[in-house]
């Protein structure tokens, strides 16, 4: 065995994407981007112009204002409903507390006339 250290060549490394390099024909200029590949791209509707701001601020779309509206609506005819729904259950709990009471008297007399009815006969 020697002694000698043995280095291995670092090996080059395979790339997929075509490498870019300027043309050998013209002189390299220094601090110059690399010429990019003219790339045939489809043309793009989206709109790439949002800020930090619109981003983070509550969606102002006017296509949700009828969704928006409906939902309040529904959200205040629901109240009405339960304050009248409320008003009614206590209205209902007062009649029948005075229809009791009216039952509860109605008793009260009927015993009253069957005992007025029982002392005659007794005293005959």
């Amino acid at each position: 065995m020697s002694s000698a250290t043995h280095y291995e060549q670092p090996q080059e490394q395979v790339s997929r994407e075509p490498s870019i390099r300027p043309d050998d024909d013209q002189p390299k200029k220094s601090g110059s981007s690399p010429k990019l590949p003219d790339l045939d791209l489809p043309q793009s509707d989206l709109d790439l112009t949002m800020t930090f701001e619109s981003i983070l601020s509550e969606p102002q779309s006017r296509d949700d204002e009828p969704e928006i509206q409906k939902v309040q609506k529904r959200a205040s005819n629901v109240l009405k409903l339960t304050q009248e729904n409320e008003k009614l259950q206590a209205e209902l709990r007062a009649m029948t507390e005075r229809l009791e009471a009216a039952e509860r008297k109605q008793r009260e007399l009927s015993q009253r006339a069957a005992r007025s009815q029982e002392r005659p006969a007794q005293a005959s």
